[in-house]
């Protein structure tokens, strides 16, 4: 009689036929199925009936069916480690059981046997769970694949460091000093200007008090004094905004930079000017 349906290699390749179903109609698989379960009950009953050939050839016969099922293919595993341990082969039923349990591992036998058969067949459990054990705690222990569409992990906030607690850090500021001859020139230009200007007021005030005899109209000492209060003011003018730039630059070489900004402002009410602002 033909072994190639009894050993284990053969129950491996008829697993990995169960691939071909994806192909397969619902139609034919359902069909096929029917005849699988025929001969399910076929087998069955020669068993009982101690026709172990005639069983074994109904699973030779079950086992060419394309459209299989796993829970068909365990089934006939079974069905056939069984028959070959009534038969004394027990090397080869070993293997059938094998590959039933490599499938299904909570799988339980379909028929009473003799208790020689079960203690076997638990054995061949206990070893399919230890050959088993190494790869499910791989898959364990392995992270899943990250899609390349998932945004990147969030980077976890760095831990305090000792001893650190409660100061603030800054960025170091930006170094003024050097900026600071800037408005100093413009300062120092705008304080002589305002000098100047201040000078030539004061010399149309001489005029008019020493009785200048160029002015010999009411015109002549009209113009002078607006004359007069025309360069006061720009002279007042220009010595607030002057001493504003010489502070500012005193305030960005000595400080190095204000946390906050220099606000300053001169205005004049023709006779005299105010500075004002905030000064940090």
């Amino acid at each position: 009689m033909p072994q190639t349906g009894l050993s284990g290699s053969r129950s491996l390749r008829s697993a990995l036929t169960l691939a071909v179903l994806v192909g397969v109609s619902p139609a034919s698989h359902a069909a096929a199925n029917q005849e699988v379960q025929r001969y399910l009950i076929s087998i069955r009953r020669l068993y009982e009936n101690l026709e172990y050939e005639r069983a074994l050839n109904q699973i030779q016969l079950a086992q060419q069916q394309k459209a299989r099922s796993t829970e068909d293919e365990v089934t006939l595993s079974l069905y056939e480690g069984i028959l070959l341990a009534e038969m004394g082969r027990v090397e080869q039923g070993t293997a059938a059981f094998k590959a039933a349990l490599l499938l299904k591992p909570e799988a339980q036998l379909p028929v009473p046997v003799a208790p020689k058969i079960s203690k076997l067949f638990e054995s061949v459990r206990q070893q399919v769970k230890r050959e088993m054990a190494p790869l499910l705690s791989q898959q364990q222990v392995e992270p899943p694949a990250r899609s390349p569409s998932l945004a990147p992990p969030v980077p976890a906030p760095a831990a305090p460091v000792p001893g650190a607690e409660g100061v603030s850090q800054r960025a170091p500021g930006r170094d003024l000093r050097r900026y600071a001859l800037v408005p100093a020139a413009v300062g120092g230009g705008l304080l002589v200007a305002g000098g100047v200007s201040w000078a030539i007021s004061r010399g149309e005030r001489g005029r008019l008090r020493d009785d200048d005899p160029s002015l010999a109209t009411r015109e002549d000492v009209d113009r002078s004094v607006s004359r007069g209060r025309t360069w006061q003011t720009v002279g007042f003018s220009l010595l607030g905004v002057g001493a504003a730039g010489v502070a500012t630059a005193a305030g960005m070489y000595f400080l190095g930079g204000p946390e906050r900004p220099v606000s300053l402002g001169v205005s004049t009410d023709g006779t005299s000017a105010m500075i004002h602002g905030r000064w940090p």
